[in-house]
């Protein structure tokens, strides 16, 4: 029972006072080369991807033809869902994959023997 009261009698008359406080001041200059840091990093942490603007234009005056080629300097090709740039990204072309056309052409998009859509901008 004494230790009981002992502990306590610690514990109800413990200062608060006496506890350290740590204070972390973190200068503006710092907060500067981590923005830049942030921003070098997401820049080259972003690998290549083809993506089409929201934006229409007209067909780059590409020939209808039946296949085409996926020229995108290395990065990938979004095929979008309907012939528009902020459609849903159902799947992937690469840098030199071979694609069959339909022959059906929209608004600077391309329709897909398989389904879907990919920017004209990236085919030769």
């Amino acid at each position: 029972m004494e230790a009981l009261a002992l502990s306590h009698s610690f514990v109800a008359y413990e200062s608060p006072e006496s506890e350290v406080q740590l204070e972390l001041k973190i200068p503006n200059s710092a907060w500067v080369g981590v923005a830049g840091m942030a921003v070098a990093l997401s820049v080259l942490g972003v690998g290549g991807e083809a993506q089409a603007s929201c934006g229409y234009s007209h067909c780059g005056g590409h020939s209808r033809h039946s296949y085409a080629e996926v020229a995108t300097n290395g990065g990938r090709l979004n095929i979008r869902h309907r012939p528009d740039g902020c459609s849903h990204v159902i799947g992937k072309l690469y840098d030199g994959d071979n694609v069959a056309l339909t022959g059906r052409y929209r608004n600077g998009w391309a329709q897909l023997e398989g389904g879907g859509w990919v920017s004209t901008s990236w085919l030769s």
